[in-house]
């Protein structure tokens, strides 16, 4: 089939009528971009975290090494790291071979905590397998991590440095950047961020077996291994789990509608479909692949008789920028939760909650939140019906929540990757007040409820698309 611009249109429509918040689309067919689209504020130049997508580049870093003779998939990885065989606390670890880990079959049967300091390795290496090595399949990203550290190991560089001179300079990749764990190595399991456009060409290199441009970027035969099914994976997913059912590669997931994709947290995916020579890039706010995988199949596989009747009428939607909170703009009671007031005795150390509207340097009227938390100040700006953007240099909302592994990881976003919150607002009924925020370089959206209460204002505070862990998703305040 060919992928046009009504496919696109029509692909998503689907999505806006399911709630897929969809940030940045490239679809490329037959060499070249047949379809792009971005929803304000977001736009097809800026990075975006990939999360677990992060695997499939990690791979391609092993690939390489493997095509340059310096590392053997059937050797134990700890051979190569002997400093840490004395923290070893299952002798059967001493047998996990690299094929092990880019399979995801450690033997291991979850991933362990890590906090602060922590050497992940030793973190790793000091917890129990439940399985043999090569067993069973469980999903890990500490297998990735240690394929990473066995990249710098053997090349002697940082796996970043290695992909910027042999993957991202030869792809023209643009801004990107890579978080690090508390030893200054790259993440290799969820590290990288990325621009969508710039995801899309991976895929298209891998969809040529390696080949970008003419010129051999990757190894024609790693590209094939990695990308087809290595170890099944049903046992380890529900029925109702469609698309992790169909086997994993070395870092690279099968598919059910057919072909393969490269997968992160909440949306991120670089679907390849070699049968129609198909590339699907997106980054996302979402709940995972299949939700953007089930209206993409509608799509491409839809027949003449229900062209019109099973797709969403495109035409019904704006899809220029995200949607924002409907309501009105005040209420008859709003001046209750205009102003400072201090909050009611909390376990979460929130001191103050100040609420007013403002006019902001470009001079329209938003609606400015101030949450005072142990001497710090989170502000949110949200405008009504658009999305204002927070100042520059003023921490945001979203910084209340966390990533699950942010304080054992440096993350040092570069100065020229924008990291902006965008706020909208309204009045939901003349009693409750609701506010929502999104990031440029994340995924999380924070949400502010404010509800007019008797003699109290209650306020919840919750986060979705983000992992936080043992950190706290939602908060509860009244003043």
């Amino acid at each position: 089939m060919v992928f046009d611009d009504a496919c696109g249109r029509k692909y998503l429509a689907l999505l806006r009528q399911e709630g897929v918040q969809l940030r940045v689309l490239v679809v490329r067919q037959a060499g070249r971009v047949v379809f792009q689209h971005s929803a304000r504020p977001f736009s097809p130049e800026l990075p975006h975290p990939l999360y677990s997508v992060t695997k499939s580049f990690t791979s391609c870093a092993v690939g390489l090494l493997v095509e340059d003779g310096l590392i053997d998939i059937d050797r134990p990885w700890i051979s190569w790291f002997p400093e840490y065989r004395e923290f070893v606390v299952d002798e059967r670890f001493l047998r996990v071979s690299v094929r092990n880990l880019l399979t995801m079959t450690l033997g291991q049967d979850g991933e362990p905590y890590l906090v602060g300091s922590d050497d992940w390795v030793r973190a790793v290496v000091g917890k129990d397998l439940a399985h043999e090595p090569g067993e069973a399949f469980f999903y890990n990203s500490l297998c990735s991590h240690l394929l990473a550290l066995l990249v710098r190991r053997v090349s002697g560089r940082d796996e970043s440095e290695l992909l910027q001179e042999r993957l991202f300079g030869p792809l023209g990749c643009g801004r990107w950047w890579w978080e690090k764990d508390s030893r200054g190595n790259s993440v290799g399991g969820f590290g990288l961020h990325l621009s969508t456009p710039d995801l899309a060409r991976f895929g298209q290199c891998l969809l040529d077996g390696g080949v970008w441009e003419g010129q051999r970027v990757l190894p024609e035969r790693w590209v094939a291994e990695a990308t087809h099914k290595q170890v099944e994976t049903r046992a380890a997913y529900a029925p109702e789990a469609t698309e992790d059912r169909n086997g994993y590669g070395y870092q690279f997931w099968m598919c059910a509608g057919g072909g393969f994709r490269a997968a992160g947290l909440w949306g991120q995916i670089c679907y390849v479909l070699p049968k129609e020579q198909l590339v699907v890039a997106a980054s996302s706010s979402t709940n995972g692949s299949k939700s953007l995988l089930d209206p993409l199949y509608q799509v491409l596989w839809r027949t003449s008789s229900d062209k019109g009747a099973s797709l969403a009428d495109a035409g019904a939607y704006g899809f220029d920028a995200l949607p924002v909170l409907e309501g009105s703009a005040t209420a008859p009671h709003a001046e209750r939760v205009l102003g400072r007031h201090a909050c009611d005795e909390n376990r979460f150390g929130f001191g103050s909650i100040d609420l007013r509207m403002v006019t902001s340097a470009d001079g329209d009227r938003v609606l400015r939140l101030c949450l005072e938390r142990v001497g710090k100040s989170h502000v949110l700006v949200a405008g009504h019906g658009w999305w204002a953007p927070t100042c520059a240099g003023e921490r945001g909302m979203g910084e209340l929540f966390p990533f699950a592994t942010e304080s054992a990881q440096i993350v040092e976003r570069p100065d020229d990757i924008a990291h902006v919150t965008y706020g909208c607002y309204a009045w939901m009924s003349p009693s409750t007040l609701a506010l929502r925020s999104v990031e440029l370089d994340s995924t999380r959206r924070c949400n502010v409820v404010m509800r007019l209460d008797g003699n109290h204002v209650l306020c919840e505070l919750s986060v979705t698309n983000m992992l936080c862990g043992t950190n706290p998703t939602t908060y509860y305040l009244s003043f």
